[in-house]
């Protein structure tokens, strides 16, 4: 005979709702959840798959490991215990973590604090004050990575300057591959127009951010190696306003001790738990990717930043200048 679930309808809602806040990469939200008696389970979505940007799936699995760090809470708000597997059936390749729910027991005050913030942007494209962190916020970081199995570490000045040049170079090396393969200039224009046509479904058009709209609301940085990824096309003709981006930026990468989907499952965890934490304080992060893309990239990333493992996140931190403009979210009932 079935047991009856643990949670209510209502319950399952509002979990799914706090789930789908999380961040994911370019906003693909590549997700889907399916409630048992006793469990819940994140499922990735293929569909959902960027098949340029993210062609083994790493993204996709950190971004539901994000997802499945706030569903945790709100099953904890509820009143009960949760744990996490993360990938339990390795042959159910996009089965990324089971939630099991468990007794009632009172929501404790650290995951209450989370929880409140999860509604609240925890990324901003934009520029950051010339703050710097406080060192009990940055052990308080380095503990929540930790919690979910990861490291947290934030870079010194010249490991920063070292992988300013890793993504200065990366973009060289894009236009020098896509010369060597006979693009051309027309050629590599029509590779960043199918790049944009791919994330365009899931970030919007970036020009509609500056008015209002749901695109990915980003400045153009008016200096080459800004710690910012730019989502738009350089060849785009979009009229942006050029700005000056924060001086001395605070980096962190985010690791784990292995490389395989689990680990990326655990890094998603270990990455919202240490979003929420640093928006406990006002601390706002964005994600600057492009050192890790590719895994000779990582490579590099490694000898920048020495006493790393396995890469998976590089953050930059900070206090924004700005609010962050809400991204769109599917509703539960899309993702259920």
């Amino acid at each position: 005979m079935s047991r009856r679930h643990v949670l209510t309808e209502h319950e399952e809602r509002l979990v799914v709702d706090a789930a789908v806040r999380a961040p994911s990469v370019l906003n693909t939200q590549p997700w889907r959840f399916v409630f048992g008696d006793d469990r819940l389970e994140i499922w990735a979505d293929p569909s959902r798959q960027l098949a340029s940007a993210d062609p083994s799936g790493r993204f996709m699995a950190i971004s539901c490991g994000a997802a499945t760090y706030n569903a945790v809470l709100a099953i904890r708000y509820f009143g009960h215990e949760a744990w996490v597997q993360a990938q339990p059936r390795p042959l159910a390749t996009y089965l990324a973590a089971v939630i099991h729910i468990g007794v009632r027991r009172p929501i404790a005050s650290e995951d209450l604090a989370q929880y409140d913030v999860i509604a609240e942007p925890q990324t901003n494209r934009g520029p950051f004050r010339d703050w710097r962190l406080p060192f009990s916020l940055i052990t308080r970081l380095e503990e929540s990575a930790e919690a979910e199995g990861a490291y947290f570490r934030v870079l010194t000045s010249t490991e920063i300057d070292r992988v300013r040049r890793i993504v200065s170079r990366h973009d060289e090396d894009a236009g020098l591959a896509a010369e060597e393969a006979g693009l051309g200039v027309e050629g590599q224009a029509m590779e960043e127009t199918r790049q944009a046509m791919e994330g365009s479904p899931w970030i919007g058009d970036p020009r509609a951010a500056s008015t209002g709209g749901s695109g990915v609301p980003t400045p153009r940085s008016a200096e080459r190696q800004a710690p910012i990824q730019d989502l738009e096309p350089p060849r785009h003709l979009a009229a942006r306003d050029h700005t000056m981006f924060d001086h001395r930026p605070t980096l962190a990468v985010l690791s784990t001790p292995g490389d395989a989907q689990k680990d990326w499952v655990r890094a998603g965890m270990a990455l919202e738990h240490v979003l929420l934490t640093a928006g406990l304080h006002g601390v706002a992060a964005s994600f600057l990717d492009a050192p890790i893309e590719r895994l000779a990239d990582r490579g590099h990333l490694r000898s920048a930043a020495l006493g790393l493992d396995h890469p998976q996140m590089v953050l930059r931190l900070g206090y924004p200048r700005s609010e962050s403009i809400p991204k769109p979210r599917r509703p539960a009932d899309q993702v259920k």
